[in-house]
């Protein structure tokens, strides 16, 4: 069986496209809170080994269990190590980082990575941001910087941490790119399952160079939040994520990365009584704003 094979018959509804999306937007937004408990009473590289590794063998079976085989092989480990070191070398960049780089700060920058996709994206495949896409980005990241402000702080030591979250956004908008062309014909399963087995292996060498720290010995919660971003930040969101970045342009998917951490803050509000301001107000609204203008020609077609 060939890889293209095992890619469902037929084209996918736009409206499948929006449910993905959406389904994305609630999950990243839920992320930030679940690493945080994630490293409470775990050692971050441990951390990060328990949810890449669990990921990988859930992902694996699952492909075992829906096309009756592993993962295709050939060119399509191409996509597996485009997605795996794509992924992994931006979250550990990240959890470097946030020791010195505040998470408004950080908020911000990731807000960049429609920018720098738009940037990957004429550069490898000759994609243009039209006027209309530039303007929406520009007020998402006009209304990010509006909702973090008073986050918006360095350590004293903090520049190579800024240039290092810098290259995290780098790394995560340029393998979405290259991975448009190396997916193609790959079910998002089979290249999520590669890219997660590529992340545990990598994540667990980090794991013994830091002296192999116990997964077992964390608390209750902490244990809750690895299996949370196994299951449904990786296995299920990063297949949602790779099967948008097949059917749709990359640009349209990394814009999803300016609403994102606003739905946090509004969760907090929501599920842990956190105070609204007016200023995360008018930010809200400037991100959305900016993402209707971005996606109106898409918002168009979904609405017909």
């Amino acid at each position: 069986m060939r890889p293209s094979d095992l890619r469902l018959r037929g084209a996918v509804p736009c409206r499948m496209q929006l449910l993905a999306a959406l389904i994305l937007i609630v999950v990243w937004s839920t992320t930030a809170l679940a690493i945080n408990w994630s490293v409470q009473g775990l050692a971050y590289p441990a951390a990060l080994f328990g949810r890449f590794s669990l990921a990988a063998m859930v992902a694996l079976l699952l492909m075992l269990a829906l096309y009756r085989r592993a993962l295709p092989g050939g060119r399509a480990w191409r996509a597996y190590l485009t997605a795996g070191l794509g992924t992994s070398l931006s979250m550990l960049c990240t959890y470097w980082a946030s020791r010195h780089v505040s998470s408004g700060m950080v908020a911000v920058l990731f807000g960049l990575i429609p920018l720098s996709t738009a940037l990957f994206a004429r550069l490898w495949l000759g994609e243009r941001l039209a006027r209309h896409e530039l303007a929406g980005i520009m007020l998402g990241l006009g209304g990010l910087v509006a909702i973090f402000w008073e986050r918006l702080s360095l350590a004293p030591d903090g520049l190579p941490a800024l240039l290092v979250v810098l290259l995290a956004v780098a790394l995560q908008s340029g393998a979405a790119v290259r991975l448009k062309p190396y997916g193609q014909g790959l079910p998002a399963l089979a290249v999520n399952a590669g890219a997660l087995l590529v992340c545990a292996v990598l994540t667990g060498a980090l794991w013994l160079a830091h002296g192999a720290p116990a997964l077992w010995q964390a608390p209750p919660r902490t244990v809750g939040a690895v299996l949370y971003l196994a299951l449904v930040g990786s296995v299920l969101a990063f297949s949602l994520y790779y099967w948008l970045i097949r059917e749709c342009r990359p640009g349209q998917v990394a814009v999803l990365s300016l609403l994102s951490p606003a739905a946090a803050l509004w969760l907090g509000h929501v599920l842990n009584d956190e105070t609204v301001s007016t200023r995360m107000m008018a930010g809200t609204a400037l991100i959305l704003a900016g993402l209707v203008l971005h996606q109106r020609h898409a918002l168009r077609h979904w609405r017909g």
